[in-house]
């Protein structure tokens, strides 16, 4: 999984937000611009059957078809959103192209099903199956729950158009579900223990999932089957259960992704709350979306005031943004507002994609409605752009945008700018100075661990050692702390904190129930600190301790946006666990 984790890193460096008031004119929707992924597409016809292969990569400045080198030419994981693009946009406008363009990438989505129901993943040139790629191979991994997903939507549009061929969807869905019956009914109710924390072991890949979740909620919604009933009982217990946190412990809510960790989140792909929305109003699951309503409240929220990031693992990183990854915030913001009919969360939905449109670290317009292009990216800490166009962010970025134009409050807000932030501010811990002991700055081998990532050096600390820092606060206020650290097997120990020399909170180190592992642990008490430059000190008693970094959280933290001409403001806070537009 560590190298799949790398690989999928490596690709993707290749490739927020309170509304405008009801009186608020109705602004002009953005344009859903197919152009480019139709440019993207090619017709062709494999065993008599006409149809669809939706390019990878398109790069900037020419936007020409680019293969995926050792790969192949086009992928279910593309072609299958593809299909659901073009599936919304016939349920949307009627569109009768884009039905024929759903129907022909549908083709080639059944076409890369196996006899047993999974699914093969990309073509090469010649348009034979790549069968043993580590990307490609038989399996019932993102691929099949993509094509799982388009299947199931597809099922539900041509059963009204087109009885005979909806016969075909229907039997591809359905032995697709006898796959994901394969996959998760041996290991069904069993849990893995992975540093104190209880996962559901019949689930392999969460997020991957989500996608198979969809498509079994799209299919149920037009022909309630128990089969596929059992399927998403199964699936959505596993995707409620492996969420952790609240508005102020690690992860704030999070549905985790990885298996493998407690500790690792990641933007990309994250359709857990997306999918149990969704999910729960099908079957009336109020847990479901209880769940989703967690995640929406503590976690996404708190990305609208600090700003996209690309994963936190545990801490938050800027670099490589998708929209991939705002798509699924979009989608999980929208789907909680039609479960509860909230209007915050469609608002919610529309400050999200107005990523889309420049409110991000870059200021740049990462969809382009004149020409249907979205782009693969921009680091949110250089500021730098991919302006490539791959079929990825393309179509990522016209989900968002259909999605967001369906909902009038969202689209209100499509446009808005972030104009003030008063949120975390992360202190490295090698940038503090030592006051007492040996400290040492430790570099790492590499900043993945296994499953965490370190954010840069570490602080060595021993038994009494003190490590001070001068620390800027721009907002008067009462403040929480929390530090990225290793919990060691077997060892236990106390860091305190000291501003001006005053003792206002205390964190307890306690020894990892298993391996040594990252993770962030929480300071006792909340302080007050006034505005102006302050010495913070850190003392730790107890066996060495890895300290990775402080992070320093106002208790009440906030986003100012505009939008329309007017100014308005997120608040949260954490305390008391409540959110306001204002």
């Amino acid at each position: 999984m560590k190298t799949a984790r790398m690989l999928l890193s490596f690709v993707l460096m290749f490739c927020f937000m309170t509304p405008a008031y009801a009186e608020a004119p109705v602004k002009e929707k953005s344009p859903v611009n197919l152009e480019h992924l139709d440019f993207l597409n090619e017709d062709v016809t494999i065993d008599g059957k006409d149809m669809l292969i939706t390019h990878i990569y398109s790069e900037y400045p020419v936007y020409k078809w680019v293969d995926a080198s050792g790969e192949g030419i086009a992928c279910v994981d593309d072609v299958a959103r593809a299909a659901v693009v073009y599936l919304n946009d016939y349920e949307q406008n009627k569109n009768a192209q884009s039905l024929k363009s759903a129907k022909k990438a549908l083709n080639f989505v059944m076409h890369m099903q196996a006899d047993d129901g999974e699914f093969y993943n990309f073509v090469n040139k010649d348009l034979s199956i790549n069968t043993d790629g580590p990307t490609s191979k038989k399996s019932f991994d993102w691929w099949a729950a993509r094509a799982m997903w388009s299947l199931g939507q597809g099922y539900g549009v041509f059963k009204d158009v087109d009885s005979a061929y909806a016969k075909e969807l229907k039997d591809s869905f359905l032995l697709a579900n006898k796959a994901l019956q394969n996959k998760v009914n041996e290991p069904y109710g069993e849990y893995k223990n992975v540093h104190g924390y209880k996962i559901p072991a019949w689930i392999g890949g969460f997020d991957a999932m989500s996608n198979a979740l969809l498509g079994l909620a799209e299919f149920y919604e037009v022909e309630p089957r128990a089969d596929v009933k059992d399927s998403m009982k199964k699936v959505g217990r596993g995707l409620d259960e492996f969420q952790y946190g609240s508005y102020t412990q690690y992860p704030y809510g999070a549905h985790m992704d990885w298996e493998g960790s407690p500790t690792l989140w990641h933007a990309y792909g994250s359709g857990q709350t997306y999918a149990l929305a969704k999910a729960g109003m099908v079957l009336g699951e109020k847990k479901w979306i209880a769940s989703a309503k967690q995640e929406a409240d503590q976690f996404f929220t708190h990305l609208l005031v600090t700003g996209m990031i690309k994963e936190m693992a545990p801490t938050m990183a800027k670099d490589e943004q998708i929209a991939y990854g705002v798509n699924m915030l979009t989608q999980g913001f929208a789907a909680v507002y039609h479960a509860t009919k909230d209007p915050k969360y469609a608002k919610y939905a529309g400050l999200t994609a107005s990523w889309f449109t420049g409110n991000n670290d870059a200021g740049a317009v990462m969809y382009d409605p004149a020409t249907g292009r979205g782009y693969d990216g921009l680091n949110g800490v250089t500021g730098k752009v991919n302006w490539n166009s791959g079929a990825e962010s393309t179509i990522e970025a016209l989900m968002a945008i259909q999605t967001v134009n369906e909902i009038p409050l969202a689209a209100k807000l499509l446009d808005a700018k972030t104009v003030d932030r008063h949120t975390a501010v992360v202190e490295e811990a090698e940038s503090f100075e030592s006051v007492l002991g040996k400290p040492e700055i430790v570099t790492p081998e590499s900043p993945w661990t296994g499953d965490a990532s370190y954010s840069a050096k570490l602080m060595k600390l021993d038994n009494q050692d003190v490590v001070s820092k001068k620390i800027s606060v721009d907002k008067a206020g009462v403040f929480l702390l929390s530090s990225a650290l290793v919990r060691e097997a077997g060892h236990a120990g106390k860091l305190g904190a000291k501003i001006d020399g005053r003792t206002v909170s205390a964190a307890s180190v306690k020894p990892s129930p298993d391996s040594d592992f990252l993770t962030l642990v929480n300071f006792d008490t909340p302080f007050y600190v006034s505005k102006g430059v302050h010495e913070l000190s850190v003392p730790f008693k107890g066996h060495e301790l890895l300290l990775d970094n402080l992070v320093i959280r106002p208790a009440v933290e906030s986003a100012v946006f505009k939008s329309e001409g007017k100014t308005f403001k997120l608040e949260r806070n954490l305390l008391k666990g409540s959110n306001k537009l204002k």
